[in-house]
């Protein structure tokens, strides 16, 4: 083998190598790092600087080395390297060249991280490395060669960057980072750790094999490989997650190309990530929301049953399902109308009341509420230009502008007459302003919650208002767009802020809730579902929700409708919603009872979804929880993906079946004792269980040791108001007598002891009744 080294310029990738300085600087480390030119081996793995070759680790007796290698020269270029602490287990890494913004700006400056506070560290230095440590985690950086170690609080290294992973001949595979048209950061994988996360992704929850492109897309659909919300997060089971502060778009290899690497690749010229050690995520979760906020909880109705359909085409259509609902028995708090209410609907806002379909607004509000129904509207952040409103908009600036100046266009979308929309720019506080007070005379006419369709469309040319870097401004337009509306909804009314989103980045949980997208109307498309709610439960925090029924697709069958229904109705929210009818008399009459007893019994439990949903909001956890969050010490959990808790104590397993017959449901239960919600049957885990589900059933679980509060609900309940006042009734699960905190439905604390066979509350709900189970 023969190994020259150019002289001229390289401009090709730069390898982390060495460092050459470390300095205090306040509450943060500075370290200074020497990048070297690096060529990729000519069809075959590895890389190589202008350095020794032995000095590089490359076994140069091997007798399958190339011929000819040419090296790079040996110019080095700088690196600035951050480390601070952002909380007692949370470690922030920024990299990037002098002067560039990750260094310049506070960490909140794209809108996800919310909060810029640091803690100081204890630094120890030594020849081979530098140790920036807090509390609960600490950052070893290697200095020659340039290498990262993540420890937690009892010294287990949780994270590595992959400098170890070579080739046969020595030459590695994997640097630990590589500056090549944006940063990689490659990681090394242990032999049995598992990688979660990075959003709603509607594959298998654990990502290792998968290579994920993370960019907010007009997904059609759960089966098309995009997603709409992705979130640059992930959960690693030895011990840690993952945050990449950006908006740019985040190539995600969990060992697809290399089985042992986790190869993050960001196209920015910076890195800022953050690493939260900790072997519980219940608490690493809870450390992501201090950075990057936590959802409200949403108003009671907002946990009752909605309905819609794409599309209600006139007030006399709602007026009537609102009634059947009544009819029927089927207890509904919210019917959705999708853009028929616009004059010009097609991909458009303007919000311009169509009073020739729905009449005046306010008197159509006032009549779906005197059938107990609140009403929610579609809106998406997109003008079409045979607006009315469109050359006003154009003309005072709030529409987003192309980086010549040009109105930009959605991209991706198709719109069905080749106009090409507008977009509204959010980061313009008088185009913002604009758009959230087009809400208000909705909102004073009692439109209850808007559904903030779309938002995946900016262009990659956009030029924002507040010059927010075109390579971040595409993923960051749905946060954005979201917080606008869901701002100025609590801002107006003074109540807790609700939209219905489909499109999120990191920080979107801060504005619930979301729902998961255009689902086919196939088991598939079930399954598919649940798998991205889980993965954003990890990602996102908070309240998402689904389409009942799928969104489009083949005609859906009586049999999947209510096996749709039954995950529904045991999920955060509960909305049937799709092309074609989703009302439960329109599938037959074994339908409409399956479901209306499901309804019911959501609304039944809906005082246990109160306190889950208050849980959620005060320690930053999702409604909808994988089995791997509650059990992260079960090497089972983090592979189950068909089925879920609700809150902490009720498991759920849905049926994935689109017939009418009984059907074996083979299922995990983990450990510990569980009781069957509607039977009392015991079961013991962990191990797996089959059970035999007519249509009829679903096995939903509950935890041992469980206090269930639950409310009587009764053909006279149409909607969550008529369960205001209505005592509770107290369901222990394996549990003789207990003390409780609840949080009623007013939002105050009720005090509940029980014992022997008396039950005495102390607060503002009531609570009259205990009953013990398994039932003797």
């Amino acid at each position: 083998m023969t190994t020259t080294t150019t002289s001229e310029q390289h401009a090709g990738p730069r390898v982390l190598r060495h460092v050459t300085g470390v300095v205090r600087d306040g509450d943060a480390v500075r370290i200074t790092v020497q990048a070297l030119p690096a060529v990729e081996l000519p069809g075959t793995p590895g890389w190589l600087t202008g350095e020794d070759l032995i000095d590089q680790g490359v076994e140069v007796t091997m007798p399958n080395l190339p011929r000819e290698l040419s090296l790079p020269p040996r110019t080095p270029e700088q690196v600035d390297l951050e480390i601070s602490l952002a909380g007692p287990s949370t470690a922030r890494i920024a990299l990037g060249p002098p002067g560039a913004r990750v260094h310049r700006e506070a960490p909140t400056w794209l809108g996800i991280v919310v909060v810029e506070g640091t803690d100081a560290p204890r630094v120890e230095e030594d020849d081979d490395a530098v140790t920036i440590c807090g509390e609960g985690v600490a950052v070893r950086v290697q200095r020659s060669p340039f290498a990262i170690q993540v420890r937690d609080a009892d010294g287990r290294t949780v994270l590595r960057t992959a400098e170890r992973l070579r080739q046969v001949a020595g030459f590695p595979t994997a640097p630990p980072v590589l500056l090549d048209d944006g940063v990689h950061l490659n990681l090394e994988m242990g032999t049995d750790e598992e990688i979660l996360g990075f959003g709603e992704q509607f594959g298998p929850l654990v990502k290792n094999g998968q290579r994920l492109t993370l960019r907010t897309e007009d997904a059609l659909g759960t089966g098309t490989g995009m997603a709409y919300k992705p979130v640059p997060l992930w959960h690693s089971t030895s011990g840690y997650t993952g945050l990449l502060n950006t908006g740019a778009t985040v190539t995600a290899d969990v060992g697809h190309v290399r089985p042992s690497v986790l190869s993050l690749w960001v196209d920015d010229e910076s890195l800022d990530l953050y690493v939260v050690g900790g072997e519980d995520p219940r608490e690493r979760l809870a450390a992501y929301t201090v950075l990057t906020g936590r959802a409200p909880r949403p108003p009671l109705w907002a946990f009752g049953y909605w309905m819609g359909r794409c599309r209600y085409h006139s007030a006399e259509e709602m007026l009537t399902v609102a009634r059947a609902m009544r009819a029927h028995a089927v207890p509904c708090d919210v019917l959705h109308l999708d853009p028929d209410w616009l004059v010009v609907d097609r991909l458009n806002t303007d919000f311009i009341w169509n009073t020739d379909r729905f009449g005046d607004r306010r008197a159509f509000v006032a009549a779906l509420e005197a059938l107990g129904c609140r009403l929610s509207l579609w809106e998406l952040p997109y003008l079409d230009p045979a607006s009315p409103v469109y050359a006003e908009a154009e003309e005072r600036g709030y529409l987003v502008r192309t980086t010549v100046g040009a109105v930009a266009h959605v991209r991706r979308t198709p719109t069905p007459d080749g106009r090409d929309r507008a977009l509204i720019d959010f980061t313009d506080p008088e185009a913002r302003a604009w758009w959230q007070h087009s809400h208000d005379p909705f909102l004073d006419d009692g439109v209850a919650v808007f559904k903030t369709d779309f938002g995946e469309g900016l262009p990659d040319d956009a030029a924002l208002a507040d010059g927010t870097p075109a390579n971040h401004a595409h993923n960051l337009y749905p946060l954005r767009y979201n917080a606008a509306v869901s701002d100025h909804i609590a801002a107006h009314t003074g109540r807790a802020p609700l939209v219905w989103g489909r499109s999120g980045w990191a920080g979107s949980h801060r504005y619930p809730g979301q729902w998961g997208g255009d689902a086919e109307s196939t088991v598939a498309g079930m399954q598919a579902t649940l798998r991205g709610g889980l993965s954003y439960a990890l990602s996102a925090p908070g309240f998402w929700s689904h389409d009942i029924g799928g969104f489009f697709g083949p005609e859906l069958t009586p049999g999947l409708y209510v096996r749709w229904t039954q995950l529904g109705a045991l999920s955060p929210f509960m909305r049937a919603h799709g092309l074609r009818p989703r009302e439960p008399w329109e599938f037959g009459e074994d339908a409409l009872r399956i479901s209306r007893e499901w309804i019911r019994l959501r609304y039944s439990l809906l005082p246990y979804l109160w306190q889950a949903a208050a849980d959620s909001a005060e320690r930053g956890l999702p409604m909808l929880r994988p089995l791997a969050l509650e059990h992260p010490g079960d090497p089972v959990a983090p592979r189950v993906d068909g089925q879920f808790l609700l809150g902490a104590d009720l498991l759920v397993v849905p049926v994935f079946d689109d017939g009418t017959a009984p059907v074996a449901r083979r299922f995990y239960v983990p450990d510990g004792d569980w009781y069957d919600l509607l039977t009392d049957e015991p079961f013991s885990g962990p191990g797996f269980r089959t059970v035999e589900v007519p249509l009829e059933r679903m096995p939903v679980l509950v935890r041992a040791g469980a206090v269930l509060p639950r409310v009587e609900v009764d053909a006279d309940v149409r909607r969550t108001d008529d369960l205001l006042g209505r005592p509770w009734t107290l369901h222990l699960y394996g549990v003789e007598d207990v003390e409780a905190d609840l949080v009623g439905f007013d939002g105050r604390r009720t005090r509940v002891c029980v014992a022997g066979g008396a039950v005495a509350a102390t607060g503002s709900q009531a609570v009259t009744e205990a009953v013990r189970h398994p039932r003797r």
